[in-house]
């Protein structure tokens, strides 16, 4: 899964850490193109220590800015100022892709780089009917005619169990099913599999980024068929009951 770096970028919000190295990690919140860091690390004694950072976002899917040490009052009583923060460093957050990062940070000369890849505690559930569609820009197609963008709108009746996921698609052009395997990283979500319409379309496809709250869900859609090869959008709201 490839990161999307443009003005809407890709998800990164969310909880990382370094495969093997339990205890420790950072949390990752994307405000538009600003992430906001907040580090869970020990010092040389093993005392927990407070370090935040604001990254901003840069070609090549990076996100850099100062890193700063935090001292506050104790958390059992009433707030008492002075809270402290002073530079300690600085830190950048490189994107692989979906569910990998490269995280190099420094404090007061100390210099870190951790190989870092999503948490995932449990498995999202999307199962529900929700009023939506796709929009996706056909290519490559026999004949070339078909080419171009194909946006379809009705309804989408997802059944999701685990890593069974079938999405029927209902609209006035055209009924399909897409069946397909899903996978979590993080709190982000994937499908793969095969779909087939009862116009006779039928082929692969992937779902990717699929990202669900209260209202709905969205996720990147590619695949291909008989004659097109296709790339967009997928997603919709849930029903109101």
């Amino acid at each position: 899964m490839s990161a999307q770096a443009s003005s809407s970028l890709s998800e990164i919000s969310d909880l990382w850490y370094a495969p093997g190295e339990d205890g420790w990690g950072v949390n990752i919140v994307l405000q538009n193109n600003v992430a906001f860091a907040t580090f869970y690390v020990y010092d040389v004694n093993r005392n927990p220590v407070w370090f935040t950072a604001v990254l901003g976002f840069s070609t090549g899917y990076v996100f850099s800015g100062n890193l700063f040490a935090d001292r506050g009052p104790w958390y059992g009583g009433p707030y008492s100022p002075p809270s402290t923060e002073r530079q300690a460093g600085t830190a950048t957050f490189t994107v692989s892709d979906l569910g990998h990062a490269t995280l190099t940070y420094s404090v007061d000369g100390v210099i870190v780089t951790k190989a870092l890849q999503r948490l995932t505690f449990t498995l999202e559930n999307l199962s529900g009917v929700y009023a939506g569609g796709y929009s996706i820009r056909q290519s490559s197609c026999t004949p070339s005619t078909l080419n171009g963008i194909t946006e379809v709108d009705g309804y989408l009746s997802v059944t999701h169990s685990g890593n069974s996921f079938i999405i029927n698609s209902t609209s006035s052009s055209a009924n399909c099913t897409f069946n397909g395997t899903y996978t979590q990283f993080g709190k982000l979500g994937e499908v793969d599999g095969t779909y087939s319409c009862n116009d006779g379309t039928l082929g692969t496809f992937s779902l990717i980024e699929v990202t669900t709250t209260a209202s709905g869900f969205t996720g990147r859609a590619s695949g291909q068929n008989q004659v097109c090869h296709w790339s967009g959008y997928m997603g919709g709201i849930r029903r109101a009951q």
